[in-house]
C-alpha cells in the first residue's frame, strides 16, 4: 500500500474535500478546452513538403490560408453568384486576394454550371477558421437560392473536423454510459457500488480537460485530444475502480472486517492497478517520438487521464469506500452463487494443443496485415462524414472540375548561390524529369510557356521585357525577391490521394536533386507531398516506438514480478493481439471497403493496446502468483487464478469494448478505425489470449516463470515470518498482511 493510500485512509474526509476543491477549480477551465484545440496535425512540420510550401508563400507572397467558395447552378445564374461572393468577401477581415474564373479559366466547368471563387487570407488557420461560419451564413443570404454553395479549403475542413469531433465524443458518451451502468450493476448488483466507478471517471475527465486547456494555451493541441481522453479515460478509470471494488467485496465476503478488507484490497488489487496504469503511461509516452501534433496530443490525453485515474484510485477511491463502509452495498441484490468454470482448465490440461490452435488462429487473422497500405488522406476529405459542407465542396470540385490541377505537385527550386543562370538550368532539368514520368499529365514552368528560350533567358537573366500576356504567368513561376526561387508545377494524371501520385512524388524527390546544378536546393511540395511526409514519419518512427515500449515493458514487469520470463511472454502475447487486430482492420477497411488504413491507426493501436492489455495480465498473473506463493502447486495456481479473475477480466473487457465500440460509430474516419480496432483487440485479448493462450503458455513454461522459490519449510516466499506472518515486509506494525495465505503477494 502506498503512503498516499495510507494517508487517504487515515483522513478520508480531508482527502475527499481536497479532491472536491481540485474539481471545482478545474471545472471552469475544462469547459473552455474545446475553444483552444486546433484541427489538423496530420502533417510533418519538418517535412520537405511543409518547408517547400513555406518557401513558396514567402517567395511569391501567396496567402497562408485560403477558402474556396464552390458554386453550382444553371449557367445563366453563375455570373451573378460569383459577383455576390466577391461582394461578401470584400467585407471580410484579413482578405488579401479574391480570384475567380475570369482570371483562371480552368476554374469554370465545361458546361458552365460549376465554378469556385478563391479567397486568400493574410491570417493564421485559427483566425480564418473562425470566419467560416459567418461566411456561410452571409453567402446563404446573398447568393441566389437556385445556386448550391459550399465553403471548403483547409480552414473549412478543419472547422468541420472540429465540430464533428465534438459530436462524435458526445455520441460516444451517449452509447457508452448506459452500457457501463448495466455492466457495473450486473457486476456489483448495487446502485451505490455501480455509481462509484462512474463518479471516479467523471472526476478524471474533468481534471484532464483542465490540464488540456492549460497545455493548449502554450502549445498546439489537436482536437483529437478530446477523443483520446474519452477513449482511454472512460476505459481505465472505470476498470481500475472495478478491480479494486471487486477485490474489496471478495475480501469482505471472506469474513475480513471492512477496514482490513479495504487494506488488503489496496495492497493487492491496488498495487496491480498501479503497475497496470504505469504500463499504460509508459506505452503512450512512446507516441511523443514522432514529434507530430496528432500523436503528441493523443499521447498527452492518455497519459494525463491515466495518471489522474491512478491518483484517484490510490487516494479518492479508498477514502470514499472507507466512508461508505457497508452503505456501499445498500439494498444490493443477493450475490449469485459462483459457478465452477470447468472450461477454463482445458488450457492447462492440454496446453500444447491450446497454444498451437490459438497461435494458429491469431496468425491467420494477422495475415492480411502483410498487405497493409498506410496512407493519411490529404485532399479527399474522406476523414469527414459525407454530410460535411467542406467535404461536399471538395467532392463537387473533384467531380466537375480538373481535380488534378487543383492539387498539383510542385518542385520548388532555390538558388542559394544567387546564380540565376544555374536556377534556369535547374528549372529546365527538373521539368524534363517530371515530364518523363508517366504519372504526370502536364508540366508548367518558365521553360514550357511556349516563349522562345532566348526571350526567357533575356528576361530572367538580363531583365529584358516580356510580352504583356506572359508577365503575370512568369511572375507566378519565377521570382528574385527576396531570393531566387523557381517552381515547376506538375499536374498528376490521377488524384492527389492515388498511389500513382504518391509514386510521382517519390520519383521527383529521388531524381531531381541529382539532375540540377550544385548550389540549387530542391523541395517537392503540394498536398500529396505533405501526406507522404507524414506517412514517412510514421514508418520511420515505428521501430523506435516498438523498441521503446518493449524495453519499458520488460523493465516494468521484471521489477513487478522479479521474473524475466513473464515480460517476454507479455511481449509475445501483446504482439499477437496487435497483429491480429491490424489484420482484421486491413481486411475490413482496405480489402472489403476499399479504404486505406490511416497512417495514424497502427501506432495508436499498438501503443494504447499494449498498455491496456497489461492491466489484465498484471491482475491475472498477480492472483496466480499469489496462489503459487501460498501453496506451491504450479498448475493449480494457474487454474485458481484463472477461476478467480476470469469473470472480472470479462467484465472489464465488456466495459472497454463498450467504450471503444462507441467510438467506432464516429464520423471521423481515423477515430472510427481506432475505435473498432481497439474493440477487436480487447475481445481477442480477453477471450482468446487471457483465457486460453496465456494459461497454456504458463503451463508449458513451468514453475520458474513465477520468479520465486517454491514454498518450503521456511514459509511463503516474501513472508519472512512464515505462514503465520501477519505483517507484510516493510509495513508498519498492525497493517493487515498482504502475503499470507489467501492474500495476494503485492506487486513490488
Amino acid at each position: 500500500m502506498t503512503r498516499l493510500t495510507r494517508a487517504a485512509l487515515r483522513r478520508p474526509k480531508t482527502t475527499i474535500a481536497l479532491w472536491a476543491v481540485v474539481v471545482a477549480l478545474c471545472f471552469p477551465f475544462a469547459l473552455q478546452l474545446e475553444h483552444e484545440l486546433k484541427a489538423g496535425g496530420f502533417s510533418n512540420p519538418r517535412g520537405d513538403g511543409t518547408v517547400g510550401q513555406t518557401v513558396l508563400e514567402e517567395a511569391f507572397g501567396e496567402p497562408p490560408n485560403s477558402l474556396q467558395v464552390v458554386l453550382r447552378g444553371e449557367p445563366e445564374v453563375i455570373p451573378d453568384a460569383v459577383a455576390a461572393v466577391r461582394e461578401v468577401a470584400a467585407d471580410l477581415p484579413h482578405v488579401v486576394v479574391v480570384q475567380d474564373a475570369s482570371t483562371q479559366p480552368a476554374w469554370l466547368s465545361g458546361d458552365g454550371r460549376t465554378t469556385f471563387v478563391q479567397i486568400g487570407f493574410d491570417a493564421d488557420s485559427t483566425t480564418t477558421q473562425n470566419l467560416v461560419e459567418g461566411l456561410r451564413e452571409d453567402l446563404a443570404a446573398a447568393v441566389d437560392p437556385a445556386v448550391t454553395v459550399h465553403v471548403t479549403g483547409a480552414p473549412a475542413l478543419d472547422l468541420d473536423l472540429n465540430v464533428q469531433s465534438q459530436r462524435d465524443a458526445v455520441r460516444a458518451e451517449m452509447i457508452a454510459f448506459p452500457v457501463l451502468i448495466v455492466v457495473l450493476l450486473l457486476v456489483f448488483r448495487s446502485v451505490v457500488a455501480a455509481a462509484v466507478p462512474l463518479a471516479m471517471a467523471g472526476v478524471a475527465l474533468v481534471i484532464t480537460q483542465a490540464v488540456g486547456y492549460a497545455v493548449a494555451r502554450v502549445t498546439d493541441l489537436s482536437i483529437l485530444f478530446t477523443n483520446g481522453m474519452m477513449l482511454i479515460g472512460l476505459a481505465v478509470a472505470v476498470d481500475y475502480s472495478l478491480f479494486i471494488i471487486r477485490r474489496y467485496r471478495e475480501e469482505e465476503q471472506g469474513g475480513a472486517p471492512l477496514p482490513a478488507a479495504l487494506g488488503r484490497s489496496m495492497g493487492t488489487a491496488g498495487h496491480s492497478v498501479l503497475f497496470g496504469g504505469l504500463a499504460v503511461v509508459v506505452a503512450l509516452a512512446a507516441l511523443f517520438i514522432p514529434r507530430i501534433m496528432v500523436f503528441s496530443s493523443l499521447a498527452l490525453a492518455g497519459i494525463v487521464v491515466t495518471s489522474v485515474a491512478l491518483a484517484i484510485s490510490m487516494t479518492l477511491l479508498p477514502a470514499v469506500l472507507h466512508l461508505l463502509g457497508p452503505r456501499l452495498w445498500w439494498k444490493a441484490l443477493p450475490t449469485r452463487p459462483e459457478r465452477r468454470r470447468e472450461a477454463l482448465g482445458v488450457a492447462t490440461r492440454r496446453p500444447l494443443v491450446a497454444l498451437l490452435l490459438t497461435v494458429g488462429v491469431l496468425g491467420a487473422l494477422a495475415l492480411p496485415m502483410t498487405g497493409i497500405r498506410l496512407q493519411v488522406p490529404v485532399a479527399s476529405a474522406e476523414i469527414l462524414p459525407a454530410s460535411a459542407d467542406a467535404r461536399q465542396g471538395i467532392e463537387v470540385l473533384g467531380a466537375e472540375l480538373d481535380a488534378e490541377s487543383l492539387f498539383p505537385v510542385q518542385v520548388v527550386l532555390v538558388a542559394e548561390s544567387g546564380d540565376a543562370a544555374a536556377l534556369l538550368e535547374a528549372t529546365g532539368r527538373a521539368s524534363e524529369v517530371a515530364a518523363s514520368r508517366g504519372e504526370a499529365e502536364r508540366v508548367l514552368d518558365v521553360t514550357t510557356l511556349g516563349l522562345p528560350p532566348e526571350a526567357v533567358e533575356a528576361a530572367l537573366l538580363a531583365g529584358a521585357p516580356l510580352p504583356e500576356e506572359a508577365q503575370a504567368v512568369v511572375a507566378g513561376l519565377w521570382t528574385a525577391d527576396p531570393t531566387l526561387v523557381s517552381r515547376v508545377v506538375v499536374v498528376p494524371a490521377q488524384g492527389p490521394d492515388s498511389t500513382a501520385t504518391h509514386d510521382l512524388v517519390a520519383a521527383l524527390r529521388a531524381d531531381v536533386p541529382g539532375a540540377v546544378p550544385d548550389g540549387v536546393r530542391v523541395y517537392v511540395a503540394g498536398a500529396t507531398a505533405q501526406g507522404a511526409d507524414f506517412d514517412s514519419v510514421v514508418e520511420t518512427s515505428l521501430p523506435a516506438i516498438v523498441l521503446f515500449v518493449s524495453l519499458a515493458t520488460i523493465a516494468l514487469l521484471t521489477w513487478a514480478f522479479r521474473s524475466w520470463r513473464l515480460p517476454l511472454l507479455a511481449l509475445a502475447l501483446n504482439g499477437l493481439v496487435v497483429a491480429a487486430s491490424l489484420g482484421i482492420l486491413t481486411l475490413v477497411f482496405q480489402d472489403w471497403l476499399g479504404v486505406p488504413v490511416n497512417s495514424v491507426t497502427p501506432l495508436l493501436l499498438f501503443a494504447i493496446m499494449f498498455g491496456l492489455s497489461m492491466d489484465y495480465m498484471v491482475i491475472m498473473i498477480s492472483r496466480m502468483r499469489e496462489h503459487y506463493v501460498a501453496h506451491g502447486d504450479h498448475k493449480a495456481a494457474i487454474q485458481e487464478g484463472l477461476r478467480r479473475t476470469a469473470g472480472l477480466v470479462n467484465s472489464a473487457a465488456i466495459i472497454m469494448v463498450a467504450v471503444f465500440a462507441s467510438f467506432g460509430t464516429a464520423q471521423i474516419s481515423v477515430v472510427r478505425q481506432l475505435g473498432l480496432g481497439l474493440a477487436t483487440a480487447v475481445i481477442l485479448d480477453a477471450v482468446v489470449v487471457r483465457l486460453v493462450l496465456m494459461p497454456a503458455a504458463l503451463s508449458l513454461l513451468g514453475p520458474k516463470v513465477w520468479g520465486v522459490r517454491r514454498p518450503g519449510r521456511h514459509g511463503s516466499v516474501g513472508a519472512p515470518g512464515g505462514e503465520g506472518s501477519t505483517t507484510a515486509p516493510g509495513a508498519p506494525s498492525g497493517e493487515p498482511a498482504l502475503v499470507a495465505a489467501g492474500a495476494e503477494e503485492p506487486v513490488r
